[in-house]
């Protein structure tokens, strides 16, 4: 079986790309350039192709029997996933697996879920068999912020004092994998951790980690997004971030917790204290 990953160096698809191999798949990578090809773990077969170019997503979609498709955020990312979505079926592909958002609607405040809820209507209406793998909010998306620990420890973000299911990306890449060796049928999964926490939580949880007291403080949302701006982030990618944290995950929205991971992979997912441990360095 070859198995097409779109989006296969980001933090991701490199790790769902990493698990195909391992169960032994033929892996063919898409990525932008020849560079990003050469990073490929041994055994990936990298395909180079735009994904504005649908030509060029046409070619590198035949002869793939099931794709996964991850695109990153992007004024762009609508059409360029309509882009692999049309490839696949003109290639009558038995299987995509997309990596969509929570709370994907037409009139969502997110500009990227609605990206994703128009991405996923046409995937639906290719006819070509698909899974939507929703994942709730990423462990790994605080490591952006580690910088942001002001010298007496204090922590600004705008997230509030509601519980968060963190999921780790380790384990969203799993179930994606299991998901395409499993074939098309059953539920979209929604991929969570085992437990929902706090901000205040996770800080304290860090600093354990790393050897020092980090406290979570419930920061300004202007103040976030102008701070996003300033780290090289574009206008529409920091006013988006500021809505899910100042309004989707300050309500509660992303507190529920799935079984999804112990379904599908039969084991538990990794827990914050786990991700702290491995990334205690980047906090110190």
């Amino acid at each position: 079986m070859t198995v097409l990953v779109v989006g296969s160096t980001g933090s991701i698809g490199s790790r769902v790309v990493e698990e195909l191999l391992a169960a032994g798949e033929h892996v063919r990578a898409l990525v932008r350039n020849d560079a990003r090809a050469g990073a490929l773990p041994v055994g990936a077969d990298g395909v180079v192709a735009d994904l504005g170019d649908a030509p060029a997503v046409v070619r590198a979609t035949e002869g793939a029997d099931r794709v996964v498709l991850i695109a990153a955020n992007s004024p762009e990312q609508e059409q360029q996933e309509g882009n692999v979505i049309d490839a696949a079926r003109t290639h009558g592909v038995r299987h995509l697996v997309k990596l969509s958002v929570g709370g994907a609607a037409p009139d969502a405040g997110l500009a990227l879920a609605r990206a994703h809820w128009a991405a996923e209507q046409r995937l639906r209406a290719s006819g070509v068999p698909a899974t939507t793998v929703r994942p709730g909010f990423f462990m790994q998306n605080l490591l952006q912020y580690a910088d942001w620990i002001d010298d007496d420890g204090s922590w600004r973000l705008p997230m509030g004092d509601s519980p968060i299911a963190m999921v780790d990306a380790s384990d969203v890449a799993a179930v994606i994998a299991a998901t395409v060796l499993g074939g098309p049928g059953g539920s979209d999964p929604v991929v969570t951790g085992g437990t929902a926490i706090t901000m205040q939580d996770a800080a304290e949880a860090l600093g354990t980690a790393a050897g020092r007291r980090i406290t979570y403080v419930d920061g300004d949302p202007d103040e976030y997004r102008r701070h996003m701006v300033l780290d090289g982030h574009d206008e529409q990618y920091a006013e988006d971030m500021t809505v899910l944290y100042d309004q989707v995950i300050r309500a509660g929205y992303a507190g529920a917790v799935t079984d999804d991971v112990v379904r599908i992979l039969g084991r538990g997912p990794r827990t914050f204290d786990q991700f702290a441990a491995a990334n205690a360095d980047a906090f110190r």
